[in-house]
C-alpha cells in the first residue's frame, strides 16, 4: 500500500533551546500527496494517520480523503486536530483538500475540526461523535452532494458499551440535523448531554437529545448561528424518550420554524423542560411549544423578559427567486402565517411559515395521502384550501376544505381528472384531511357534484377549483374541456373556464356558465397533434383578485403549461353578475409572460404581505429555456390591482438573482407560545426572575439559497 503521510514528531529543531516550561511541540501527520495530481488519499491512510497520532497532534489533509461506506476512526485518548491549513499553506485551495464521508463516520476520541471542507460522498452522511469531546471549530465549510443533504451530527454513543453523555461544540459549517444524544436506531444512552453552538448554518432540526432513548440530563446552549430547521428537546420520532431534565438556553442566533420541547407529539418526556430566551432573532419562528400533552407528564417553563416576548418584529427580509420546487402553487395568509401546498403525485404536502422568504426552510408535512385503488389516488393536481365561515355554509359545515382534481392513475396523468373536496380533520389549514361528507374518512375524498342531476358537470373532465366570494354569494370557478385526445383537428380540443353557484362546499348548482375559452393567439401555443394525441388550446387556473375599491378580476393562465409561452392573462368583471359571460372583459395581451431566463410563467395565487403593505403573486415557471425534463419552481413577485388594471412586477420575471424585499412579519413571539405548564411573565411584569436581557427583534436581511 502506498501511504501519503509524513509524521513530524517534533518540527521544532532541538537546536532551538526552548524554555523548559514551553509546551512540547505537537506531532503532525500529513495525509494525501504533495501535489494536486497525487493528492487523493484513502480511508486506510486516514486511519493510519490517527494511529500515528495516538499521543495527540495535528492531522493535515493535504488533498481529498475519500471514505467509502461506514468508517470508524481508531480509538485514541489524546486530542487530535483535523485541518487543511498548516504552516501558512491552505491545501483546500492548493489541492482541493476535503474530507469525503461515507455513510457513517465514527469518532472514537477527542477531535477538533478546523479550516476543513466536509462533504458526504453520497446522498447523506453522519458524523457520530460517540460520546467523545468533539469541537467543530472555525472555518469549516460543508458541501452537499448533488441531490443530497449536508452532513448530520450525532453526539452520543451508538453502542450500549460506549461512553456516557456527550460534549460537542460547533462554531461553523453547514449541517443537516444535529442531535446532542443518539438516533432512534441506537442503544439507549445515559449521562449528561452537552452541546454548545456558537455559529454555523443548520438546515435540519437541532435537538438537545435527538430521537433516541435517554436517561439523564441535557443542556443545549445556542449563542449564534442560523437555525433553519428549528430547535427542539426531542427529535421527530414517536419512539424518542427522555427521563431527565432538558434545558435549552438561547443567547443569540436567527431562528426559523419551531422551538419545541418535542418535534413529535408521541414522544415520551418524564422530567422537566426549561427554555431560556435571552436574545436572538425570532421573526421566522412559527411556534414555541412546551411539553404539555407529551407522554411522561414533563413540566415545562419558558424564561424570558416580557420585552423580548412582546417586541414586534421590524425591518425587511430579502430573498431571490425561485423559492422552492413545485407546480400549481397555492398560498394563503391566515392568522398571521402563510400556508402553502402544490400539486402532488400520491400525496399532498403543506408548509407553514411566518414570511414568504421562509418557504425554502419550511419542513413539508403530509396533509393528505389517499389510499391506493381509489378514483382519486393519483395525479393530485392543483390543490387549494379555503376556510368557510358559519355564516357562509352553516355551523355544521364551517371549517377548512381543500379542493383538487385527481384520477386513479390507470391512464395518462390528465386522463379522467375529476374534482374532489376534502375537509380538515383538525380544524386547521394543514389538516390532516379526509372526506368532506359522511363519516369523514381520514384520507378519503368527496367528489364535487352538481345538484342538478342532469348536469353535464357530473360527467366531464374538470379540475382547478377556485372559490369566488362576490355579492354575498359563493361561486366555484374551474376548468373543463371540449374535445379529447382523439380530436382530429387543432382547435377541436380546447379548455374552458366555467363558473357556477355553490350549494355547499361539495355541491354546485349544476348550471355553469362558460366565461372564458381560447380566442387569442397567445392562448393557443402548444395546441396540436402530439405523441399523446391532440393537445388542447389552454385557458386554466382562473383565480379571482379584488382591488382595494372592490373591482373584481379573474387572472388565468393561457397556452400549454408544457410550452415556454404559458403566461398570465386577465379578465375584468364590468357588470354585476359573474355568471354572465357578457359582464367579463378580457385583455387582449398577457400581463405576465416569459423572460430570457424564466419561461412557462403561470397558474398563480395572490396573497398580501404580512402587514398588507404590498401584494404578491406566487407563480410557477421553469428556469432556463427547457420545459421538458426539468422541474417547475415557485416564484414570487409583487402585483398591483387598481380600478383600471392589474400588473405583476414589470410584466415578466426579474433577472435571476435580483433581490426582492418584503416587510418582516410583525407578530411578537408571545403570540406563538403554547403548551408550557409554567406560563411566561405577562406583559409589563418585572423581569428580575428572568435571565433574558432586553432584546432587539429586528429582522435580519437574509438571502434565499
Amino acid at each position: 500500500m502506498r501511504f501519503h503521510f509524513l509524521v513530524i514528531a517534533a518540527f521544532l529543531s532541538t537546536a532551538v533551546h526552548a524554555a523548559a516550561d514551553s509546551p512540547a511541540p505537537q506531532a503532525v501527520v500529513f495525509v494525501g500527496g504533495a501535489s494536486r495530481d497525487d493528492a487523493t488519499a484513502t480511508a486506510g491512510e486516514f486511519a493510519a494517520a490517527f494511529e500515528q497520532l495516538a499521543g495527540g497532534g495535528i492531522l493535515v489533509l493535504r488533498g481529498p480523503v475519500r471514505i467509502n461506506g461506514n468508517f470508524s476512526v481508531p480509538a485514541h485518548d489524546a486530542p487530535v486536530t483535523v485541518t487543511s491549513v498548516h504552516a501558512g499553506r491552505d491545501y483546500r485551495s492548493e489541492n482541493g483538500a476535503k474530507l469525503i464521508l461515507g455513510s457513517a463516520f465514527e469518532l472514537n476520541g477527542p477531535v477538533t475540526f478546523a479550516s476543513v471542507v466536509i462533504t458526504p460522498g453520497d446522498k447523506a452522511g453522519r458524523i457520530y461523535c460517540n460520546g467523545r469531546k468533539v469541537v467543530f471549530g472555525a472555518d469549516i465549510s460543508c458541501e452537499p452532494p448533488p441531490g443530497g443533504r449536508f452532513p448530520a451530527i450525532v453526539a452520543a454513543a451508538r453502542e450500549a458499551d460506549g461512553p456516557a453523555g456527550s460534549d460537542v461544540t460547533i462554531a461553523s459549517g453547514q449541517w443537516d440535523t444535529v442531535a446532542g444524544g443518539a438516533s432512534h436506531d441506537a442503544a439507549p444512552t445515559s449521562g449528561m448531554l452537552r452541546m454548545t453552538i456558537n455559529g454555523g448554518r443548520f438546515y435540519g432540526a437541532v435537538c438537545a437529545v435527538g430521537t433516541g432513548r435517554h436517561t439523564g440530563g441535557a443542556e443545549l446552549t445556542l449563542n449564534g448561528g442560523l437555525f433553519h430547521g428549528g430547535v427542539a428537546g426531542l427529535g421527530v420520532h414517536a419512539g424518542a424518550s427522555v427521563r431527565g431534565d432538558i434545558r435549552v438556553t438561547v443567547n443569540g442566533g436567527t431562528y426559523y420554524n419551531t422551538i419545541a420541547a418535542s418535534r413529535h407529539a408521541g414522544a415520551e418526556f418524564a422530567g422537566s423542560y426549561t427554555l431560556a430566551l435571552n436574545g436572538g432573532v425570532f421573526t421566522s419562528v412559527t411556534s414555541v411549544t412546551g411539553a404539555r400533552g407529551l407522554r411522561g407528564g414533563a413540566a415545562s417553563a419558558l424564561v424570558a423578559a416580557p420585552a423580548l416576548l412582546d417586541a414586534e418584529n421590524t425591518g425587511e427580509l430579502t430573498f431571490t427567486n425561485p423559492l422552492i420546487p413545485g407546480a400549481d402553487p397555492w398560498v394563503c395568509f391566515h392568522d398571521g402565517f402563510y400556508y402553502s401546498t402544490a400539486t402532488g403525485g400520491t400525496q399532498l404536502n403543506g408548509r407553514k411559515v411566518a414570511n414568504l422568504p421562509d418557504l425554502p426552510y419550511a419542513e413539508p408535512v403530509v396533509i393528505w395521502r389517499p389510499p391506493p385503488g381509489r378514483d382519486y389516488s393519483r395525479n393530485l393536481w392543483s390543490p387549494k384550501f379555503y376556510q368557510f365561515t358559519e355564516a357562509e355554509v352553516g355551523a355544521e359545515n364551517a371549517g377548512w376544505y381543500l379542493y383538487l382534481s385527481a384520477n386513479d392513475g390507470s391512464g395518462r396523468p390528465s386522463q379522467g381528472q375529476r374534482m374532489f373536496v376534502l375537509r380538515s380533520l383538525s380544524g386547521g389549514p394543514l389538516g390532516p384531511y379526509g372526506a368532506a361528507t359522511g363519516d369523514r374518512e381520514p384520507n378519503g375524498a368527496t367528489r364535487v357534484s352538481a345538484a342538478a342531476k342532469d348536469s353535464s358537470f357530473n360527467k366531464v373532465w374538470c379540475g382547478g377549483a377556485k372559490v369566488l366570494r362576490h355579492g354575498g354569494k359563493l361561486y366555484c370557478i374551474w376548468v373543463s374541456e371540449v374535445g379529447d385526445a382523439f380530436s382530429k383537428k387543432t382547435g377541436d380540443r380546447y379548455q374552458i373556464i366555467c363558473i357556477d353557484r355553490m350549494v355547499n362546499p361539495w355541491t354546485v348548482e349544476g348550471r355553469p356558465a362558460i366565461i372564458n375559452r381560447p380566442t387569442l393567439a397567445w392562448e393557443k401555443h402548444g395546441a396540436g397533434p402530439g405523441k399523446a394525441g391532440m393537445y388542447p388550446e389552454v385557458v386554466e387556473g382562473g383565480t379571482p383578485v379584488h382591488a382595494a375599491d372592490g373591482s373584481l378580476y379573474l387572472l388565468y393562465a393561457g397556452s400549454g403549461y408544457w410550452t415556454p409561452y404559458y403566461a398570465i392573462g386577465v379578465m375584468k368583471l364590468t357588470g354585476d353578475d359573474p355568471m354572465n359571460p357578457a359582464h367579463w372583459q378580457k385583455a387582449t395581451q398577457p400581463i405576465f409572460k416569459a423572460s430570457d431566463e424564466v419561461v412557462g410563467t403561470g397558474n398563480a395565487c395572490y396573497v398580501p404581505s404580512p402587514t398588507g403593505k404590498l401584494n404578491w403573486a406566487i407563480y410557477h415557471a421553469y428556469v432556463g429555456k427547457k420545459t421538458r425534463g426539468v422541474p417547475r419552481q415557485l416564484f414570487a413577485e409583487p402585483y398591483v390591482a387598481t380600478h383600471e388594471r392589474v400588473t405583476i412586477g414589470r410584466g415578466s420575471p426579474l433577472p435571476l438573482g435580483t433581490p426582492l424585499k418584503i416587510e418582516a412579519n410583525p407578530m411578537p413571539l408571545r403570540k406563538k407560545i403554547s403548551d408550557f405548564t409554567d406560563a411566561p411573565l405577562p406583559p409589563g411584569a418585572s423581569a428580575t426572575t428572568a435571565t433574558a436581557s432586553t432584546p432587539t427583534n429586528r429582522a435580519s436581511t437574509l438571502m434565499s439559497p
